[in-house]
């Protein structure tokens, strides 16, 4: 296969800035390598690219969710023998913020949690991970009940009045929209997830709502299409700077999904 495109970090900065990003700005990141092309550099030109235009001045976030650290009872791709569960919920390792590794959100996610200054938060699933001004608080708190909702790192990001960036990462994959998933009785499950609970390793479970990002794919389809969204390319892959307010039409577009599958 001859590659058409080359992704350098100066190149991205200069989309970046091409399409409003500034410093100061603050921004929650999803990123597919693969969709982009060849980058040079990799997921660590991406990420130093995004903190040279914001600056310390701006915030960026990504998800640093990590599913394997759940109830192997629910597991689908793929699934293991019922006669491990127990097992598992045994000896699963306890979420560490700085040794558990995400799981299903790219390279790019994976390495900017590691990154020098990036802070992570402390849920055991639904972790997020943050750069520049007040990032630390930003993550803080992050308790097991609280997911993407009220109170959560992800709500914050939304009273920055943060927008999302898409860099060529499907609609479905949008962390902030589950913060619409709240205050519309959504169902609530059980979940199971292995952590530190006075001081020893635990395997806790906890009643949440059921996010379900599936739908997100099809509303951000039209969300995209709104005027106060920005669609542009880099390298092979189709781009989107999201306002965080469009979490707004997410949720009445999940209440009329719902009306109607009644």
């Amino acid at each position: 296969m001859k590659l058409k495109q080359m992704v350098t970090k100066s190149g991205l900065v200069e989309k970046l800035k091409e399409i409003g990003i500034k410093r100061g700005d603050a921004l929650f990141v999803h990123v597919s390598l693969s969709q982009l092309g060849y980058v040079c550099g990799g997921p660590q030109a991406v990420i130093e690219a995004l903190q040279e235009v914001v600056g310390s001045e701006g915030v960026l976030m990504m998800p640093a969710q990590s599913t394997d650290n759940s109830d192997p009872a629910e597991w689908m791709n793929p699934p293991v023998p019922e006669e491990w569960w127990e097992t598992i919920r045994r000896e699963m390792p306890a979420y560490d913020p700085l040794k558990t590794p995400t799981r299903g959100i790219g390279k790019t996610a994976e390495l900017f949690r590691t990154f020098p200054g990036v802070f992570r938060s402390e849920h055991p699933m639904w972790s997020v991970a943050a750069w520049g001004n007040g990032a630390e608080q930003l993550v803080s708190g992050h308790s097991i009940d609280v997911g993407f909702g009220p109170g959560s790192p992800i709500e914050r990001m939304i009273d920055l009045d943060a927008r999302v960036l898409h860099l060529g990462s499907p609609l479905d994959s949008t962390t902030l929209w589950h913060y619409a998933e709240y205050g519309i009785d959504s169902p609530i499950r059980s979940f199971g997830c292995a952590m530190e609970g006075r001081g020893e390793r635990v395997w806790k479970t906890f009643e949440h709502i059921d996010v379900n990002s599936d739908p997100f794919g099809a509303i951000g389809e039209n969300i995209v299409k709104q005027k106060n969204v920005q669609t542009f390319h880099v390298g092979g892959g189709t781009c989107y700077l999201i306002p965080s307010s469009t979490w707004e039409p997410v949720q009445h577009a999940i209440i009329a999904l719902r009306n109607w599958l009644r």
